[in-house]
């Protein structure tokens, strides 16, 4: 007992000195040991921060390039558009149809699609003297002729052209020799029953204002004259009267 005494403190200061240098070295490798997780969740979170802002980068270029294709094929459609793939045209329905009018068109439709427009033939449209298959082009008249206006089958009435701005045009059936006629020329001196009206009826010989409203009344109950001599069958025309006006009227 006694000599443990002695070992005790004899060693005394020994042992707290290896004591206090054992927990030294403990508490360094604890500061060590903490520091070194500090740093490590840093830097793991300085490269989720840079993860992160990578794939924000990525998806603002990303959108960003999508909104200039956007930009880029919306300023090609209107390109194309404003190219005149769809420009729109006017053009003048008369004569022979059943509402005669101004119609907006499109370049790619013909003279049928203008009649179609414009209500179809009436029954008095004389089809034959009209080229249905020419395209239409911007202010251009298509006048349909009624049936006996236009001798023969000229395949001119209904062409149309291009109007002057400053100038009204309509396009009329062609003699052989080109040269352009209208109604009123159409039967020399004579007076085309269908097509005249009642101021030109009443320059026949011996026809008044009411027998020109019998003949426009004739022909709209009835259709259009035939033959001359179908003028017999309107009230108040008998042979003697006809016999005078036959050198001096058409179909």
């Amino acid at each position: 007992m006694d000599r443990i005494k002695e070992f005790i403190e004899d060693h005394l200061y020994q042992t707290i000195g290896g004591l206090a240098l054992v927990s030294a070295i403990l508490l360094l490798g604890l500061v060590f040991a903490v520091h070194g997780n500090t740093q490590s969740e840093t830097s793991m979170q300085s490269d989720i921060v840079g993860s992160a802002d990578s794939s924000t980068n990525l998806s603002t270029n990303e959108q960003s390039s999508s909104a200039d294709e956007k930009t880029e094929t919306s300023s090609q459609r209107t390109t194309n558009l404003s190219s005149g793939g769809h420009k729109q045209i006017y053009v003048d329905v008369k004569g022979a149809v059943r509402n005669p009018g101004v119609y907006q068109v499109n370049p790619n439709m013909r003279i049928c699609d203008a009649v179609d427009l414009a209500g179809g033939f009436n029954k008095s449209a004389d089809k034959k003297q009209v080229n249905l298959a020419q395209r239409l082009s911007d202010q251009q008249v298509v006048y349909i002729p009624i049936r006996g206006e236009i001798k023969g089958n000229q395949f001119k009435a209904g062409a149309g052209a291009p109007a002057n701005p400053n100038q009204s045009e309509e396009v009329t059936a062609a003699n052989d020799d080109g040269s352009s006629t209208t109604d009123s020329e159409s039967g020399g001196n004579q007076i085309n029953l269908n097509t005249a009206d009642k101021t030109k009826l009443q320059e026949l010989t011996g026809i008044g204002e009411k027998k020109a409203d019998q003949i426009i009344a004739y022909r709209k109950e009835h259709g259009d004259f035939k033959k001359i001599e179908d003028l017999k069958e309107v009230p108040g025309f008998g042979d003697k009267t006809f016999a005078n006006l036959k050198s001096s009227i058409c179909v």
